[in-house]
């Protein structure tokens, strides 16, 4: 199949769930011997290759937008616009844009339609959903820019989601949460089908700790975040926690792995500082290279998030053989079976958090768990998520009825 990705970034310029689910189907989509062309946005402070992994890049120029770091509708309109001026000398089979890189096929599905190329798109969270977690980034952490975000994206909602959705021909989520959620919005779930996100097991068992300097003073325990430093993934709430924390392993340590957006991780900085926490807590920001490696130098990973579907970070710390306590996310609670493979805490609360960290650190099976996890993310690499994207392309196509349940390999 010739398969055309619409999607902001790759992993190679940008940090983030979405840009890494992108990178791995591609380029697992072309090891099963399918052609890839993505369509990006040119980032100017980042190289823009012509290849990736086998993938074929090609670039929307920059352009003037209100919120330049995440300019997804305007990139949207570009990008089907740049890919429907293709189809005058090419073919597709598969277009597949991720979440709100879809907006524009409202405008271009009747053209996409004309050429016979199937449209499925990726939703790993409904708009209402990130709606409702920036109002909690909102009350923990009030500005202006959050407010016009949940504002602009309202509007969104209410005129738009609703229908590129039913115009897709099949649409992929990673969670139950948000099946459920695209149902109560009058969504077919026959078109929807679930592909959890996967995990490079081989590379995190390979991975080595790297050799960068290490801030923190010996002792720890280290605890370990990795991902986009900002409210919604709950970064506030670990602050605090690990601050009680301390009343039991006065030596405890939080190392923060991830980049950050409009000038957050200055307000964690005050936050840290609030906390008297400058000698506990590091902030590496977003680090060079591959992610794996640093999961090598925590003792436990904390995944304090608000909302999200499956995280990435979940996976890869099990297949790095990391604890991991995470929040009760409706999406990650039926995933994780059985449900003693992780700790629980329960969402925006740091009591919670501190009583997880602290069992965790303090338990007497940690390594019987940890196996029981590293068993169980086995069976999600990313080749399984790939050949599950491709059985759901080779259904539309061949008869548009709905792919079987879930496929795990």
């Amino acid at each position: 199949m010739r398969i055309a990705l619409v999607v902001t970034d790759l992993s190679n310029t940008r940090i983030g769930g979405i840009s890494r689910v992108a990178t791995e189907l591609g380029r697992n989509l072309v090891a099963l011997g399918h052609e890839v062309v993505a369509y990006l946005l040119r980032r100017p402070e980042a190289e823009s290759p012509s290849q990736l992994d086998g993938m074929q890049l090609r670039y929307i120029e920059p352009f003037r937008t209100i919120n330049a770091d995440y300019p997804v509708v305007g990139f949207s309109r570009r990008a089907f616009a740049r890919l429907l001026d293709d189809l005058e000398r090419e073919s597709f089979d598969v277009l597949q844009s991720f979440n709100l890189n879809s907006i524009a096929l409202t405008q271009h599905h009747r053209q996409l339609a004309e050429r016979k190329v199937a449209t499925v798109l990726a939703c790993y969270e409904t708009i209402g959903m990130d709606v409702w977690a920036k109002w909690q980034e909102f009350r923990s952490s009030p500005s202006l820019r959050t407010l016009a975000q949940i504002a602009g994206e309202s509007y969104l909602m209410g005129f738009h989601e609703r229908r590129y959705l039913r115009l897709a021909d099949a649409i992929v989520t990673e969670d139950e949460n948000t099946r459920a959620a695209l149902a109560k919005m009058g969504i077919d779930t026959a078109r929807v089908h679930l592909a959890p996100s996967g995990v490079d097991v081989a590379a995190a068992v390979a991975a080595n700790p790297p050799e960068v300097p290490t801030p923190w003073r010996e002792g720890g325990p280290v605890i370990g975040y990795i991902g986009r430093v900002d409210p919604r993934k709950g970064v506030q709430y670990l602050l605090d926690a690990v601050a009680r924390v301390r009343a039991t392993f006065p030596r405890v340590q939080l190392v923060l792995v991830g980049g950050s957006r409009h000038g957050y991780d200055d307000t964690i900085r005050s936050v840290i500082a609030r906390h008297g926490l400058e000698q506990h807590v590091h902030v590496l920001g977003r680090v060079p290279g591959e992610i794996l490696p640093y999961y090598k130098l925590m003792d436990l990973i904390v995944i304090p998030s608000l909302s999200e579907g499956i995280p990435i970070t979940l996976g890869e710390a099990m297949a790095s053989r990391v604890p991991v306590v995470i929040t009760r996310l409706p999406g990650v609670v039926p995933f994780v079976q059985p449900a003693d493979l992780v700790h629980w805490a329960d969402i925006a609360s740091p009591a919670s958090l501190v009583e997880a960290i602290t069992t965790s650190l303090q338990q007497s099976d940690r390594e019987g768990q940890i196996e029981r996890a590293f068993a169980f993310i086995k069976q999600y690499t990313w080749r399984a998520v790939a050949e599950r994207h491709a059985e759901v392309y080779r259904t539309v196509l061949r008869s548009g009825s709905p792919a079987p349940p879930l496929v795990s390999r």
